[in-house]
C-alpha cells in the first residue's frame, strides 16, 4: 500500500470509531426509530433475548461486529429512515442479509445499529422477459431453487447459505460463470439507499456511475433492497453432471498438471472445477478432492475427464442432478460446512493467474509438515474454484467495478478453529499459506476476490490499482461520510 493510501485508511478507521461513539443511548435510539418507522418494522435492543431468536445471526463469530440496537425495516422507505437517522445521530450502521460475511474487517463495527433485511426476501421471475427481481436478503439456495423451477439459470455461488444480494455486489461467481460471466454482469437495475440517505433506482441509464460501482463494490455505497437480473434458459434441461474424485496427496503434482490443461481459455465454458486440499488421517495424510460441474451430458463429461479417471481416484462419483442440487453433492457435500453458524472462521484468500505446479507441490509439502507437527492445523482446508474465462471476458473491463476477468483460480484458505484459543495459531498458519500460494500466483502483489478476503488486504488487492481511484471518488459522491465502510471497505478521497 502506498503511504498516501495508508494515510487514507488510518483516517477512515479513526472517523469510523468516532461515529460509533454517539451521544444517543440504545434505549433512546429504539424510542426514536420506533416513532419514525412504519407499522411492520421492528426495533429492539440487541441485548434483548428476542434478538438471537428473531433476527438474523452471523455465521462466523471470529472478529464479529457488535450492535446496540437491531432494526428490521418493513419497507425500503424505512431503510431510508434508518440511514438518515444514523447520519443525524452520528451512529454507525451495518446491514445484515444472509449473515454470511466473515471478513475480520467487520470486527471494527461495534455498538451500532444492525439493519436486518429479513423482510426483503421475495423472488419474482418473469419467464417471458427472462428477468428475475430479488429482495435484499435472499440467499443463493432460494435463488437456485426458484431458477430451477422456472427453467432458468444465472451464476450462483457454491455456498448456498450466502446472501445473494451481497454475493452480487461483490461480483458474484459460480458454476455457470463460464457461460454467463458474473451475477453482477447480468444486473439490470437495483434499488439502493445511499450513504447520503437517498432512495435511488440505478441502471445503465439512471445514475450509471453508481450502477457501475454496484457491480463489484456495491456494499461501499449503501444498502440495496432490490435487484433485477437478466436470466437465461436452463442449459441441458436444468440437469448438471457432478463428478467427485479423491486423490492421495502424493499424486498432487500429477493432478495439478491435469488441472493446468483446463486453465484459462482451455477450459470448456460448460465446466466448473471445485478443488480442496487438506489433511485426512483416515486416508493416510494429505488428500486432494475435486468436484467437477459440467453443464452437458454424462457422456461428454466422462470423455472430458478421462485423464483424471485414468489416475484411478478413490471413491469416484458421477451424479446427474438438478442444478440447484449441485452444492449439496459437489466434493461429497463439503461445501455445506460453510453454512454452520457460530463458527470461529479464519478466512484468507489469493487469486491465482497460473497453475504453478512446482510451487503447489511445495505448498502441499509444507501443509503436510505443519499438520504432522501440530494436528490442530488440520482444521485448515484450501479450496479453489476455477471457471472458464470466456464467460468473464464476454463483458468489457469498464462495464463493472469487478476487476478480475483474467483466467483466475479463486483460492480460499478456509480455517475453522475449534475454539477461540486456537484462532491466533490457525490464523498465523493460514497467513503463511497465503504467502506461499501468492509466490506462484503469477502476480507480483496479492490480488484477492473481495468476498473471500480476510480483511488485512490492501484496497489495491481487492479492487485493483486501475479501478481504485474512480471507485473511491464514487464513494465521495454517494457515501461522503463513510457510513458504509466496515466490509472490506474502499478508502475515500475525503471525509
Amino acid at each position: 500500500m502506498t503511504p498516501l493510501w495508508s494515510l487514507f485508511v488510518v483516517v477512515v478507521a479513526y472517523l469510523q470509531l468516532a461515529r460509533a461513539i454517539s451521544s444517543k443511548s440504545g434505549p433512546q435510539i429504539v424510542q426514536d426509530l420506533s416513532a419514525q418507522l412504519s407499522n411492520g418494522s421492528d426495533v429492539i435492543l440487541a441485548s434483548d433475548a428476542s434478538y438471537a431468536k428473531d433476527f438474523t445471526q452471523r455465521f462466523s463469530v471470529s472478529k464479529p461486529p457488535s450492535f446496540a440496537v437491531a432494526v428490521k425495516p418493513a419497507h425500503a422507505a424505512d431503510v431510508r429512515q434508518v440511514v438518515q437517522y444514523a447520519l443525524r445521530a452520528n451512529v454507525s450502521i451495518l446491514a445484515t442479509g444472509g449473515g454470511h460475511g466473515y471478513t475480520w474487517s467487520l470486527g471494527r463495527h461495534q455498538a451500532g445499529i444492525d439493519v436486518d433485511l429479513s423482510n426483503f426476501s421475495t423472488i419474482k421471475i418473469d419467464s417471458a422477459a427472462n428477468t428475475m427481481t430479488v429482495g435484499g436478503s435472499v440467499r443463493s439456495q432460494q435463488v437456485a431453487k426458484a431458477l430451477q423451477a422456472a427453467g432458468k439459470e444465472l451464476p450462483v455461488g457454491l455456498c448456498m447459505c450466502v446472501g445473494y444480494t451481497g454475493f452480487t455486489l461483490g461480483g458474484g461467481i459460480g458454476p455457470y460463470s463460464g457461460l454467463y460471466g458474473t451475477a453482477a454482469d447480468n444486473l439490470i437495475s437495483a434499488e439502493i439507499i445511499t450513504g447520503r440517505g437517498e432512495l435511488l433506482t440505478v441502471s445503465a441509464k439512471s445514475h450509471p456511475d453508481l450502477f457501475y460501482g454496484l457491480k463489484g463494490a456495491g456494499f461501499n455505497y449503501g444498502i440495496v433492497t432490490s435487484l433485477k437480473f437478466r436470466v437465461h434458459p436452463a442449459t441441458n434441461n436444468g440437469q448438471t453432471i457432478v463428478t467427485n474424485m479423491i486423490f492421495p496427496g502424493y499424486l498432487n503434482g500429477t493432478v495439478f498438471e491435469l488441472i493446468n490443461t483446463f486453465f484459462g481459455p482451455n477450459q470448456p465454458r460448460e465446466l466448473g472445477i471445485a478443488l480442496s486440499i487438506g489433511y485426512n488421517e483416515a486416508m493416510g495424510g494429505m488428500v486432494v478432492i475435486i468436484g467437477f460441474v459440467y453443464a452437458g451430458s454424462e457422456e461428454a463429461s466422462t470423455r472430458l475427464l478421462r485423464p483424471f479417471f485414468d489416475l484411478e481416484p478413490i471413491n469416484p462419483q458421477v451424479l446427474d442432478v438438478p442444478t440447484d442440487e449441485v452444492p449439496r453433492v459437489i466434493v461429497y457435500g463439503a461445501t455445506l460446512s460453510g453454512c454452520n453458524k457460530n463458527t470461529q472462521f479464519v478466512p484468507y484468500t489469493a487469486n491465482l493467474y497460473k497453475v504453478d505446479v512446482p510451487n503447489l507441490i511445495k505448498v502441499v509439502a509444507f501443509m503436510k509438515a505443519e499438520v504432522t507437527a501440530n494436528p490442530e492445523l488440520g482444521h485448515v482446508i484450501v479450496t479453489w474454484t476455477q471457471y472458464a474465462s470466456v464467460g468473464f471476458r464476454k463483458f468489457a473491463d469498464g462495464s463493472a467495478a469487478w476487476p478480475y476477468r483474467d483466467p483466475t483460480v479463486f483460492l480460499q484458505i478456509n480455517s475453522y478453529a475449534p475454539s477461540a484459543e486456537l484462532v491466533p495459531v490457525i490464523s498465523d498458519y493460514a497467513g503463511k499459506l497465503r504467502e506461499r500460494f501468492q509466490k506462484g500466483s503469477g502476480r507480483r502483489q496479492l490480488e484477492a476476490y473481495v468476498h473471500f478476503a480476510h480483511g488485512d488486504e490492501t484496497p489495491e488487492a481487492m479492487y485493483s490499482t486501475r479501478k481504485l481511484l474512480s471507485l473511491s471518488a464514487l464513494k465521495l459522491v454517494y457515501d461522503p461520510r463513510g457510513l458504509f465502510s466496515w466490509y472490506n471497505a474502499l478508502p475515500s478521497l475525503r471525509y
